[in-house]
Order: C-alpha cells, then sequence, then structure tokens
C-alpha cells in the first residue's frame, strides 16, 4: 500500500461517513481474502463509487481510470501514488493511445497475481440514474487475460451493486451489496469453449447477478413515483444513526421491491398514485408538515428547549469554522459542473480537498499565537464541526415534531388516512416488504 494511498484513505473514510448519513455494507463474507479478485460494480456517479469501496473494504484496493487523466507524468504520478491504473479508451484517446493499455493491462495482471483487488466500473460509462445499464465485458477480458498469463491464478469476479437513495444532497444514504463471487478459471476447465464465448458467458452471469444488487427504474418517467414510494419506506422502517457504517439489508430490499413494483404497474395505476402522492404532499406542504412526522411524532419533547438552548454555542463554533471547506465544495459542483454525473463527486471531494488544505493553515497559525487556549480550540474544530451535524440534524427533527404536534389533530388524522390509503393501493396484488 502507497504512502498516499495510506494518508487519503483515513480522511476520505472520515469525509464520507459526514457525506453520507448512513453507509450499508453487506456481503462482505463473500470476498475472499486469500485470492485475486476483480470487483464489478455498477456506475451512478463520477467517481464516488471507488472512494466508498477504498474505505469500506477492509483490503487496499486499485481503481481502472480513463486513461487521458493521466497524460502529464505529475497527474501520472500522483494518481498512481493513489492506486489508480490508467485505461486507454478509442474515444478518450484514439488509436494510437490504445497499444498502451498492454502495458496497463499487465500492471493489473501482476496485481491480481500478489491476489490484490482490482475495481472495474462495470458498465463502462457514468450516469446519475437508478438503473443498470449494459454491461461491458472489461471484467471477463481481464480475469481471462491474467489466467493467460498465469494459468494457475484462481481469479474471482465479485458484483457490487452501489446504490445512492439522493446522492446530490449531503447526509443521504448509500446502499452497497455484494453478490457471490464468479470463479473464472471454473469456466476455463469445465467448457470447451473459446476465449470469447467464456467472456461472452462470464459477463452474462455477471449482468445477472447485479440486476438483483442494484435498483433498477425501467422508465425514466417513472423515477418521481419510485422517489416517493422509497421516501415512505424509509420513514416507516427508520434506522438508528449510529453506527454510521452498518450491515443491514432491508432499505435495499425494499428499494428494490418498490421499484420492480412500480415496474409493473399500469399506467393508470401510476397516474392514480401519482394524483394521490400529489394531493398528500401539497397537504404536508400546506401544514408546514414533512412525511417522515407522520409516522414518527415521537422527535418533539418541550424540555428539550433547554438542551437545545445549551448546545447553540458549541453549534454556532462547530458550523462557523468547518463551513468554509464545505461551501467551497458546494461552490464548485454548482459552479464548475456541467454534468450532474459529476456533482456529488466533486461536492464531496474538494470539501475534503479544502478541509485537508484549511485544517492545517489554523493549526499552523494557533501554534503561532503560543496561546495554549487558541491550539486546544483549533484542534477542537473538527469535533465541534460533527457535534454541529447532529445538533442541526436534531433541531430540525425537534422542530418538525413541534410543528406535528400543533397541528390540528383531524388535519393529522386525514394525512394519516391518506397515507395507508396510498401504500394499501400500491401493495395491492403484490407481496408484502
Amino acid at each position: 500500500m502507497r504512502l498516499p494511498y495510506r494518508i487519503v484513505r483515513p480522511l476520505a473514510r472520515i469525509a464520507l461517513k459526514t457525506y453520507f448519513s448512513k453507509i450499508y455494507l453487506n456481503g462482505l463474507e463473500k470476498i475472499p481474502n486469500d485470492k485475486p479478485i476483480i470487483l464489478a460494480a455498477n456506475h451512478p456517479s463520477a467517481f464516488l463509487e471507488p472512494c466508498i469501496l477504498a474505505t469500506t473494504l477492509p483490503r487496499p484496493l486499485h481503481f481502472m481510470v480513463r486513461g487521458d487523466l493521466f497524460q502529464k507524468p505529475i497527474y501520472a504520478a500522483m494518481l498512481m501514488s493513489l492506486h489508480m491504473i490508467p485505461m486507454f479508451r478509442l474515444k478518450d484517446i484514439g488509436y494510437k493511445g490504445l497499444k498502451r493499455n498492454f502495458s496497463t493491462l499487465n500492471i493489473s495482471y501482476d496485481l491480481l497475481n500478489k491476489n490484490e483487488q482490482i475495481l472495474i466500473l462495470a458498465e463502462g460509462t457514468t450516469k446519475h440514474e437508478k438503473r443498470l445499464r449494459p454491461i461491458q465485458k472489461g471484467a471477463a477480458r481481464m480475469a481471462l487475460g491474467a489466467i493467460d498469463k498465469y494459468p494457475d491464478l484462481d481469479v474471482q469476479i465479485v458484483p457490487i451493486g452501489v446504490n445512492y437513495a439522493d446522492i446530490l444532497n449531503y447526509r443521504s444514504e448509500v446502499m452497497l451489496e455484494i453478490g457471490d463471487p464468479i470463479p473464472v478459471q471454473a469456466f476455463i476447465r469445465s467448457e470447451e469453449e473459446n476465449p470469447a464465448q467464456i467472456i461472452k458467458k462470464v459477463t452474462s452471469i455477471l449482468k445477472e447477478r447485479l440486476e438483483n444488487l442494484v435498483i433498477h427504474i425501467d422508465q425514466k418517467e417513472d423515477e418521481d413515483l419510485c422517489e416517493a414510494f422509497f421516501e415512505f419506506y424509509r420513514n416507516n422502517y427508520p434506522t438508528p444513526n449510529f453506527p454510521v457504517q452498518a450491515a443491514n439489508r432491508k432499505p435495499l430490499e425494499k428499494a428494490i421491491y418498490v421499484a420492480r413494483k412500480v415496474n409493473s404497474l399500469t399506467p393508470t395505476a401510476k397516474k392514480e398514485l401519482m394524483d394521490k402522492i400529489h394531493t398528500y404532499q401539497t397537504s404536508l406542504l400546506k401544514n408546514n408538515l414533512v412525511d417522515e412526522v407522520i409516522v414518527q411524532p415521537h422527535f418533539y419533547h418541550p424540555l428539550a428547549i433547554l438542551g437545545i438552548i445549551a448546545g447553540f454555542l458549541p453549534f454556532a463554533l462547530g458550523w462557523l469554522f468547518n463551513i468554509l471547506p464545505i461551501q467551497f465544495g458546494r461552490y464548485l459542483a454548482e459552479n464548475k459542473v456541467k454534468s450532474i454525473t459529476f456533482y456529488a463527486s466533486i461536492k464531496a471531494s474538494m470539501a475534503l480537498a479544502g478541509y485537508i488544505v484549511y485544517f492545517p493553515i489554523l493549526l499552523i497559525l494557533s501554534l503561532f499565537s503560543k496561546s495554549i487556549f487558541l491550539i486546544i480550540f483549533v484542534i477542537m474544530i473538527p469535533f465541534l464541526g460533527f457535534f454541529a451535524l447532529q445538533y442541526y440534524e436534531y433541531l430540525q427533527k425537534w422542530t418538525q415534531g413541534r410543528q406535528f404536534y400543533k397541528t390540528d389533530a383531524t388535519i393529522i388524522e386525514n394525512l394519516k388516512t391518506q397515507r395507508k390509503t396510498i401504500l394499501r393501493e400500491f401493495e395491492k396484488g403484490g407481496a408484502k416488504v
């Protein structure tokens, strides 16, 4: 593991556990610890998937990334120190550059021979959507190439589904589901087929397994309907805030159920449900309520105002001294990013980069001051930032709960009835979650 990777990895882990409110990681036991691994994941964001997997999986991870990013020697050295391996594509670098893939692939084969893990983003391209796109043959080709060079290599292709609840906003959820590994040697030893046929078969199996690990909405026009039901089910089955990373399959199972159910509905049924949801959401908005508080009104307690008042000063200090790098990431994402696919990746990574520069500057300035109180305060800034985050989220829920108890009981009962009716009509004729 190279030194820059060792340094950046824990910092990225902290940043991602701040960016996401919950990281669900399931199936970790399916990844063999003593074999060469090609991880094949879907690719809904620009480069968040590699970051999340590198910080959640116990073993070091190497990544295949676009080769055109390696054109300048200084960039190439920096990226390779972070375990990135260039893969040159025709559309990025032209025919002349494709021959550079031979040396790149040899690097990959040698890493696999050392029982390392390599991540391939199996769709080949990235697009911000909740659906699985066509799976490319890169993972299977790499596995066969490694076995061709090292005939006894027991390469395993492990499918991983990466699913975001709302990647564009801070404090959403991400669900990672690891599938059963595909032992590529088994196809070579048991099938009398040429390499092209083996690649096709392995890719087909990889596709089938990823389909069970990824939320897939067939039609783009159904996304709003799905998102409404995703929210309903998240609120019906809340999970504890801590730990941030947890093993829990239920959230993804419910989301996949919702998507498949919506996919199976008739256009008339979809429209009727969407109309009822619109009426319900309009009623919520009119009364300054949110769906979460309709099913979880316990966030409010009058005496909690004492804790809110007592916590305001550390909250204000935490917010004030941590907001600059966060705003830096948001500013770049909102003003410099042209494709929505890169929005979350830039926002998260640039906020982290800003913090890596910002915090040492504050620390150095405090050391020059020779004031022990100022030095201690600067050291406490990250902890105050974490407190501010928790305080703000609690204050939001407390305010929502207060609004719930202020609202006329008749209105609340009407909203509960609307919600139950929507869910009952949605589940009618289908299996319960």
